[in-house]
C-alpha cells in the first residue's frame, strides 16, 4: 500500500524551497487551500500552506487526513523561542503539544481541552527520531547562513492565537508552561487532529526570535535565507530515510 506524507507550512516563504523541488503531479483546491501533490526524493507527498493560527492549522490538517488520506503529518517552519538555552538559529523537534491559550476554567484545569480529558499531546515516537536525525545531518552537510552554531533538542511546542511579542506576554506562557521549549500558533492544533484522525505527527521548528520582540535580526530575511533552506533540507533528509 503506497503511503504519502503531509506537510503543513504556515508561511508561503517556509514551503516555498519545498514546492520548488517537488516532482509535482497534480493539485486541487478544496475548502480555499491549495493541495499540491508529487514527489520528494522519491516519495509521495501532499503539500499545503496552511496560513498563521489554530483554525487555519486545524482546516489544513483536516484535509490532509480526510481528503489527502495522508499517512502522516510533517510541520515544518520558524518559531520564538521559549527556553533559555535557545538562540536563533537553533532547530526544535516537538516531542509533545499543548495550546497555551487553552483556559476553560473554573470547568476544566488550564490548558486542558474541553470535554477530552488532556492538555499535552505527544510526538509520533518514530517521526520524531527521524526529524531529528535528520536535522543533524542537514546541519553536518547544509548549516545554512544563521545556523552556524545551531544546535538540534526536543521540547514541548506550545500553541496559540497570539504572536508573542513582549517580555510581558512570554514570560506569561512561561509561567504556566515553564517547560515550554518553542512557540508558535499552529502544531497544538494539528496535533489534536492528528490525535483524533491516528496519525503520526512530526514538527520540526527553526528558532526565528525570543519571542519577546527583542530579535536582532531581519525577520523576512532569516526566514527567506535561512529558516526556508534548513527547513526544506531537513525534510528532504527525512524524505531519503523513509524511502530506505
Amino acid at each position: 500500500m503506497t503511503t504519502r506524507t503531509g506537510i503543513i507550512a504556515a508561511m508561503e516563504s517556509e514551503i516555498r524551497d519545498l514546492s520548488s523541488s517537488l516532482e509535482h503531479e497534480g493539485t486541487e483546491t478544496v475548502a480555499g487551500r491549495e493541495i499540491r501533490y508529487g514527489r520528494l526524493e522519491g516519495e509521495s507527498v501532499a503539500l499545503i500552506l496552511c496560513g498563521c493560527g489554530k483554525v487555519n492549522a486545524t482546516l489544513s490538517a483536516t484535509l490532509l487526513a480526510a481528503h489527502a488520506k495522508v499517512s502522516r503529518i510533517l510541520v515544518t517552519g520558524v518559531s520564538g523561542g521559549l527556553a533559555e538555552d535557545l538562540k536563533v538559529g537553533d532547530i526544535v523537534i516537538g516531542d509533545s503539544f499543548a495550546q497555551h491559550d487553552m483556559d476553560a476554567r473554573p470547568l476544566f484545569p488550564l490548558h486542558e481541552i474541553p470535554f477530552e480529558g488532556f492538555s499535552a499531546i505527544g510526538a509520533d515516537a518514530d517521526l520524531r527520531n527521524l526529524l531529528t536525525e535528520a536535522a543533524r545531518a542537514m546541519l553536518l552537510f547544509t548549516r545554512p547562513p544563521g545556523l552556524e552554531e545551531a544546535r538540534v533538542s526536543e521540547g514541548l511546542v506550545v500553541s496559540g492565537d497570539q504572536f508573542l511579542s513582549s517580555s510581558e506576554a512570554r514570560n506569561k506562557v512561561l509561567g504556566a508552561l515553564p517547560n515550554a521549549s518553542c512557540v508558535d500558533m499552529e502544531s497544538a492544533a494539528i496535533a489534536q487532529v492528528c490525535r483524533a484522525a491516528g496519525l503520526p505527527l512530526g514538527v520540526l521548528r527553526v528558532i526565528s526570535d525570543s519571542a519577546d520582540g527583542s530579535a536582532h535580526i531581519d525577520f523576512a530575511k532569516f526566514v527567506e535565507e535561512s529558516a526556508s533552506i534548513a527547513c526544506a533540507e531537513t525534510v528532504r533528509h527525512a524524505m531519503r530515510a523513509l524511502a530506505r
